[in-house]
């Protein structure tokens, strides 16, 4: 394993899972279904949610019992995370090298997992079960790196303006005249640092305001969201572009 917080959370689900409030969550939860009378331990039922273990129809009854009960309360849940242990541990080292903290991934993983498993729909998914809450636990984490992502795309472009000078409103704030904004983002075009489509959006939006990007987007019958990417887009490549050449200037030695 040779991650101290990995083998931290699992000596402490260990000493749960020896605890009395779960011991006795347990043996009333066993006592109450037949089903569980096959897996009388938490090392049957750790056997019984391996990936490999076909039994499907024992796999949904159990999950579907400890997943109502979980419901109620909480004690249970030390079981139920043990039991999906190896696979969060696998998604773990898949989502290793997209991730600059590592125990920040680990923690993300635990806390998508939990509220996946509270938040599970027996009536509408009520067959697979684990692959199901496996698979949308693993959607909830990639969204959260998506966000990540983002968030340091965000941070890096707000240096980036500072480092050269400008401010995230340069753009629509100018002073310059219109017609010489038009000229410029016609050369911006020339040089390839925008598209065609990308000038029409910031000419008609944002040179000469005849319309709000939602606007544009209908008259060309795309998504909004697609129009507010290419203006960030397009935004972004300007600003990269006027900062290298401030940078180029800086550096012609005197």
């Amino acid at each position: 394993m040779a991650r101290p917080y990995l083998e931290q959370y699992l000596s402490n689900l260990e000493l749960e899972l020896n605890g009395l409030k779960f011991r006795q969550a347990f043996e009333n939860i066993k006592s109450s279904h037949s089903v569980l009378r096959k897996y009388p331990t938490v090392k049957d039922l750790k056997a019984l949610a391996q990936v490999d273990n076909r039994n499907y129809a024992d796999k949904d009854e159990v999950m579907a019992i400890l997943l109502r009960d979980l419901k109620g309360s909480n004690a249970i849940y030390p079981l139920v995370n043990l039991m999906f242990w190896d696979s969060l541990y696998r998604l773990y080292w898949q989502r290793y090298s997209r991730v600059d903290d590592h125990e920040e991934l680990f923690s993300r993983i635990q806390l998508d997992f939990y509220h996946t498993v509270r938040s599970h729909n027996l009536e509408r998914l009520p067959r697979k079960i684990d692959v199901n809450i496996f698979l949308n636990t693993k959607k909830r984490v990639i969204a959260w790196e998506k966000e990540n992502i983002r968030a340091d795309e965000a941070l890096t472009e707000l240096y980036d303006l500072s480092m050269a000078g400008f401010s995230p409103a340069d753009l629509e704030e100018s002073l310059i005249h219109p017609e010489e904004m038009e000229t410029y983002l016609l050369d911006m075009v020339y040089r390839k640092i925008i598209t065609e489509v990308q000038y029409d959006l910031l000419l008609d939006t944002l040179v000469y305001k005849r319309m709000s990007p939602q606007e544009w987007a209908l008259q060309r019958s795309i998504p909004h969201a697609t129009a507010r990417i290419l203006k960030h887009r397009a935004e972004k490549a300007i600003r990269r572009f006027e900062k290298k050449k401030h940078s180029e200037k800086i550096s012609i030695p005197r």
